[in-house]
C-alpha cells in the first residue's frame, strides 16, 4: 500500500488570509498584536494615501533570519501556543500562527524590514500575494524574497520613509535599536477618512485603559495630518450604576454594586423609615456608602443547572472579572424630583456611550473582537435588546421586570489564556468559539446583570410609592377637578334659576384656571410640533442647505447696475457663458431665490397667527402651501396639483397643524422621488372633498411607495419608525417622526388616517377630519 502526501493549494494562503479575516479593521488589529507579542512599547500605524500604502511599525524584539524561515514562513506555527509568555511577562495575544496572512487582506504586496534585538543581521522580506493566485499552484511552489543587511539604522530608515513631522516626532521618542516595519502596498481598500476614523475608534478599545501605559498605540494619516494621534482609552466615572464581579477558580463570585444614580442628600429621612429600608442593602447607611457587596456561586446564579451538568461546564469556565456600567442617556424634570437622580450632561454621556458603549471581552488585557464593537452585529452579543423587548417594563413597575437596554451600558469581561482554556479563538479571529462552555458563561453574565437590575427596580418602585403617598393631596386635587366638570354641566340650568351657591362658583373659578393652563400647554405643544417639522425638512435637505451656506449672498440687482455702467451687456455677446459676468450673476440670483424660499418656509411656519385656532379656508391654504414650496418643487421637476370640490370649504384648526401634516407628507414624497430613478413625470396630487360629516383629503404621489420590506404598513405611524438608512453602514438616518406627527395631529382633531394604494403604485393616504359647526 503506497503512502501519498497531502498537497496544499497555494489558494490556502488566500483562504486563511483575505477570505478568512472578516474585515480590514480586523486585519490591522491582528498585525498590531504582533508588535505587542514582540514586547514593543508601541505600535504605530500610518496611512500614506498618495503612495497607496500603509505602515505598521513597532520597536519590539524583531526577527532573525532563522525566525523568519522557521516560524514566520510556517503556516499555523505553534511557537506562540507553546511559548506563551514574552520576555517581559506579557501573555502573547496570538496563538494560531496565521495572523501574518492578515497582510493579504490589506494589499497585494508587503515588505517587512526587521532588526533583531540580539544584534544579528537585519532582514528584508518581500512577498507579492498575487503569486498565490492561479490554477494548479501548490503552496511549496510559491516563494518570498529574503535578504539581509548589516548595520541597518532602523530609525533612519523610518525617518527617510515617512516625512510626516508628527510621525517623525513619535519615532524620535524611541530608540528603534530593534523592531519591525511592515509596509503594505497596492491597498485593496480605499482608506478615506471615514474608514480610518473607524479604525481609530476600534483601537481605542483594543486594550483596557490601564494597559495603555506600557503599550501605546498611534495612528496617523497623510491626508489628515492633524486629525489623529495617540490612541487612548477612557475610564468611565460618570455612571448611574456599576457592578464589579470577580470569579475565582472555585466558582465563587465576589460582587460589588455601586450606586451613583441618587442624590442621597435630597432623599427625605421619612423614606428610610419604610419597611424595605430596614434591611441591607437599602438602609440609609448603605445609600451613603454608595456601594454594597454580596457573594454568589455559579450554581446559585444558574439554579438547577448543576444537577444536569454532565460535562461539568462550571469547572471549565474558570476565573474571570466583569465590570459593568449602566448609564441613562437623559432624564426628565419630574423623574429628577421623584427618583432623586443626580444631574448629568446628557450630551457628554451620549458621546461617551456611542464611542465606548457595549460589553467588551479582553483576554490578557487585549480585546477579543468583535464583542461590544459599535456598529457591528456583535455589539449586543448578549442579546440584551431582545431581552429588553420581551420585558419592556419601567424600573418602577410594581411587578418588577425592568431590564437594561444595550444602548445604555458599557463594560468589560477579563479572561486569560491560562485560566480559561475553553475560550478558544475562531480561526477568523472574529470572536470565541461558540461552544457549550461559552454559552453557559453568557448566562452567568446575564444573571450578574440581573443583580444590578433588581436593585435599581426595587429602589425605583419604593421611591415612586413614597412620592405618590407624599403627593396624595395633589391626587385629591385632580379628583376635585373631575368633580368640577360634572358640576359645570349642571351650572347653566342652575344659573337660570339663580341657584348657584358660593361653593360652585369657587369650583367654576378653579376649572377656568385649569383650562387656561391647558391652553398654554397646548400652545407650547403646537410650537414644538412646528419646530420638529422644520427640523425634519432641514434634515432632509441638509446637503443642499450646506451648499447654499457657502454661497455669498449678494445684492444681485446692484451688481448688475454697477457692471452696466462700465461694461454693458452687449460686449459679452460672443463670450463663453462661464466668462460672462451677467450669466454668473444670474446664477447667483437663482441661488438667492432658493435660500429665500427656505427662509420664507421657516418664517412662515413660526408665524404667531398660525398658532391660533380659526376658520382656515382650504383653497387659500393650499394655494399658499404650493407657493411656499414652488421653488423647491420646480428645481426637482415635481408637479403639484390639488383639486377641491368646494372653493368655500374651510376647517376650524390651527394653521400650524395643517402645515405640519402636509409639510411632512410632501417631504417624504420629495425624498421618494430623489431615491427613485427614471421617473420623468413626478407628481403630487391632492383631492379635497367633503360630506355632511367629514372633510376628506386624499394625498397621492407617484414615487417609490412604501418599502416592500415593511411587514406591517401601519408601523410607519409609530414614533421613531423609519426606513431611511445610511448607504455605507445601513444605519437608520431618518427621524421617524414625520408620519407619527401626521397621525397624532389628525387624531387630536378626532379624525383618522387611512393608507391608500394607487393603481399606478406610489404612495397614497386619506386624511379625514370631522366637520364641526362654525361659530357665529
Amino acid at each position: 500500500m503506497a503512502k501519498i502526501p497531502f498537497k496544499v493549494s497555494a489558494r490556502t494562503a488566500r483562504l486563511i488570509g483575505r477570505e478568512n479575516i472578516a474585515s480590514s479593521k480586523g486585519a490591522i488589529i491582528e498585525l498590531v498584536k504582533n508588535g505587542y507579542d514582540a514586547d514593543s512599547p508601541l505600535s504605530l500605524i500610518y496611512f500614506h494615501q498618495p503612495k497607496d500604502c500603509l505602515y505598521i511599525i513597532d520597536s519590539g524584539d524583531g526577527m532573525t533570519q532563522s525566525t523568519i524561515e522557521k516560524h514566520w514562513m510556517t503556516i499555523g506555527t505553534d511557537n506562540k501556543a507553546k511559548d506563551i509568555f514574552t520576555s517581559t511577562g506579557r501573555v502573547k495575544a496570538g496563538a494560531k500562527g496565521i495572523g501574518r496572512f492578515a497582510l493579504d487582506k490589506l494589499g497585494d504586496c508587503c515588505t517587512m524590514t526587521t532588526k533583531p534585538k540580539n544584534g544579528e543581521l537585519s532582514s528584508i522580506w518581500r512577498v507579492d500575494w498575487r503569486d498565490f493566485e492561479g490554477d494548479f499552484k501548490t503552496i511549496d511552489s510559491i516563494t518570498a524574497d529574503l535578504s539581509t543587511q548589516d548595520n541597518l539604522d532602523l530609525k533612519r530608515y523610518l525617518l527617510d520613509e515617512i516625512s510626516d513631522e508628527k510621525v517623525q516626532a513619535i519615532i524620535n521618542q524611541y530608540s528603534f535599536d530593534h523592531g519591525t516595519v511592515l509596509k503594505v502596498s497596492n491597498l485593496r481598500d480605499n482608506w478615506d477618512n471615514y474608514f480610518i476614523s473607524q479604525i481609530f475608534d476600534n483601537l481605542e478599545v483594543l486594550a483596557p485603559p490601564k494597559e495603555q501605559n506600557n503599550f501605546k498605540l498611534f495612528l496617523y494619516s497623510h491626508d489628515k495630518p492633524n486629525e489623529y494621534g495617540e490612541i487612548l482609552g477612557s475610564i468611565c466615572d460618570d455612571y448611574d450604576y456599576k457592578l464589579v464581579a470577580k470569579a475565582d477558580e472555585n466558582q465563587n463570585i465576589k460582587i460589588k454594586v455601586y450606586r451613583n444614580e441618587y442624590d442621597v442628600e435630597t432623599i427625605s429621612p421619612e423614606f428610610f423609615k419604610r419597611e424595605f429600608a430596614q434591611k441591607y442593602p437599602y438602609r440609609i447607611e448603605d445609600f451613603k456608602r454608595e456601594n454594597w457587596a454580596t457573594n454568589r456561586s455559579f450554581s446559585q446564579l444558574l439554579e438547577g443547572f448543576r444537577d444536569i451538568d454532565k460535562d461539568r461546564v462550571f469547572e471549565k469556565i474558570g476565573k474571570f472579572e466583569f465590570t459593568f456600567y449602566f448609564m441613562k442617556r437623559t432624564y426628565s424634570t419630574p423623574d429628577l424630583e421623584k427618583f432623586h437622580y443626580n444631574k448629568f450632561n446628557p450630551n457628554d454621556r451620549k458621546d461617551w456611550l456611542n464611542k465606548f458603549g457595549g460589553i467588551k471581552v479582553f483576554r490578557d488585557d487585549f480585546r477579543v473582537r468583535p464583542y461590544g464593537e459599535a456598529k457591528d452585529s456583535a455589539f449586543d452579543w448578549l442579546g440584551l435588546g431582545g431581552r429588553k423587548a420581551k420585558s419592556p417594563a419601567t424600573p418602577s413597575k410594581p411587578g418588577g421586570g425592568w431590564k437594561v437596554a444595550p444602548d445604555n451600558i458599557a463594560g468589560g469581561i477579563n479572561i486569560t489564556r491560562l485560566g480559561n482554556l475553553e475560550f478558544e479563538d475562531k480561526s477568523s479571529r472574529e470572536g470565541l468559539q461558540e461552544n457549550k462552555t461559552f454559552q453557559i458563561f453568557k448566562q452567568i453574565i446575564l444573571k450578574l446583570l440581573s443583580i444590578l437590575e433588581n436593585d435599581r427596580a426595587i429602589i425605583a418602585k419604593e421611591m415612586k410609592l413614597f412620592y405618590s403617598e407624599v403627593h396624595a393631596d395633589d391626587k385629591a386635587k385632580e379628583d376635585a377637578d373631575k368633580l368640577v366638570k360634572r358640576i359645570l354641566e349642571n351650572a347653566r340650568d342652575s344659573q337660570k334659576d339663580g341657584e348657584i351657591d358660593q361653593e360652585k362658583l369657587i369650583l367654576s373659578k378653579r376649572i377656568e384656571e385649569k383650562e387656561e393652563e391647558i391652553e398654554v400647554m397646548v400652545s407650547e405643544q403646537k410650537i414644538l410640533r412646528g419646530m420638529a417639522t422644520s427640523a425634519i425638512v432641514t434634515a432632509s435637505f441638509s446637503h443642499e442647505l450646506g451648499n447654499l451656506s457657502d454661497v455669498l449672498i449678494n445684492r444681485t440687482n446692484e451688481l448688475v447696475e454697477l457692471l452696466e455702467r462700465e461694461n454693458p451687456k452687449d460686449i459679452y455677446q460672443d463670450v463663453e457663458d462661464f466668462l460672462n459676468p451677467y450669466i454668473l450673476i444670474e446664477d447667483m440670483r437663482k441661488q438667492d431665490a432658493k435660500l429665500q424660499s427656505w427662509l420664507k418656509f421657516s418664517l412662515t411656519s413660526a408665524k404667531k397667527d398660525k398658532r391660533k385656532r380659526k376658520e382656515v379656508p382650504l383653497n387659500d391654504f393650499f394655494q399658499n402651501f404650493k407657493s411656499t414650496w414652488q421653488n423647491v418643487l420646480s428645481n426637482r421637476m415635481i408637479n403639484f396639483l390639488y383639486h377641491i370640490d368646494d372653493n368655500e370649504l374651510s376647517i376650524r384648526a390651527m394653521e400650524i397643524d395643517l402645515d405640519s401634516i402636509f409639510n411632512n407628507l410632501l417631504v417624504n414624497s420629495i425624498d421618494s422621488f430623489i431615491r427613485q430613478k427614471g421617473n420623468n413625470n413626478r407628481t403630487v396630487e391632492l383631492k379635497i372633498s367633503n360630506t355632511s360629516k367629514e372633510i376628506i383629503v386624499d394625498y397621492f404621489d407617484n414615487g417609490k411607495g412604501l418599502s416592500q420590506d415593511i411587514r406591517d404598513h401601519l408601523d410607519i405611524f409609530k414614533a421613531l419608525y423609519t426606513t431611511k438608512r445610511n448607504e455605507h453602514t445601513g444605519e437608520e438616518i431618518g427621524t421617524g417622526l414625520g408620519m407619527w406627527l401626521v397621525d397624532t395631529i389628525v387624531k387630536e382633531y378626532n379624525g383618522n388616517v387611512k393608507l391608500l394604494y394607487p393603481e399606478n403604485k406610489g404612495f397614497g393616504i386619506r386624511i379625514s377630519f370631522i366637520r364641526k359647526y362654525k361659530r357665529k
